[in-house]
């Protein structure tokens, strides 16, 4: 059985859903094996997102909860969002930063990325560390509604393996953080 991973040639595209907030494609592809088959997806991103490990002073970090509307819960999460095209994700990171929770940062580093969904997308999410943080607020999406916390990474920590935690993507950046030199 040789089953060895192997790239996918993609014969057409076709666009069924293009809505502002989502745009979704049917690509016919030619299998490693020679069969074709479609494979419905999101269409090739133009955008990434951010999210943000924002920590103070003391080492606590930044962590919000907001409603999350497909799930109908709310839901513990890092500030974070999209980034506008020419955006670097550290120059995302402060202005979702300072949107979302009123800060900013002297400070930030790029500690990786991960995709958001890669059986459907190729959505990438990138994580920034954020220090030295000083007051800045700017205005705040319209649909956001967030609550802000300050926790140390013990209690963070504790909350995982308590099973408080089921945003993937929370998880994911904290993981990248947590397990960096």
């Amino acid at each position: 059985m040789d089953k060895k991973a192997k790239r996918w040639r993609r014969l057409s595209t076709d666009v069924i859903l293009d809505h502002e907030r989502l745009k979704v494609t049917e690509d016919k592809v030619e299998l490693p094996d020679g069969n074709q088959t479609t494979y419905v997806r999101h269409a090739p991103t133009t955008t990434h997102s951010v999210a943000m490990i924002a920590v103070n002073k003391k080492g606590d970090v930044l962590i919000e909860r907001e409603y999350s509307y497909p799930p109908d819960k709310v839901m513990w999460q890092l500030p974070g969002g999209g980034m506008k095209p020419g955006e670097t994700p550290e120059v995302a990171a402060l202005r979702e930063l300072a949107e979302e929770a009123g800060y900013s940062a002297k400070r930030t580093e790029l500690l990786g990325y991960y995709y958001v969904n890669n059986r459907l997308s190729d959505k990438k999410q990138y994580i920034v560390l954020c220090t030295d943080l000083f007051e800045q607020k700017l205005a705040q999406d319209a649909e956001e509604f967030i609550e802000i916390y300050w926790m140390p990474k013990q209690r963070l920590v504790a909350m995982i393996t308590g099973g408080d935690f089921d945003n993937i993507n929370l998880l994911a950046a904290l993981n990248i953080w947590f397990h960096r030199k």
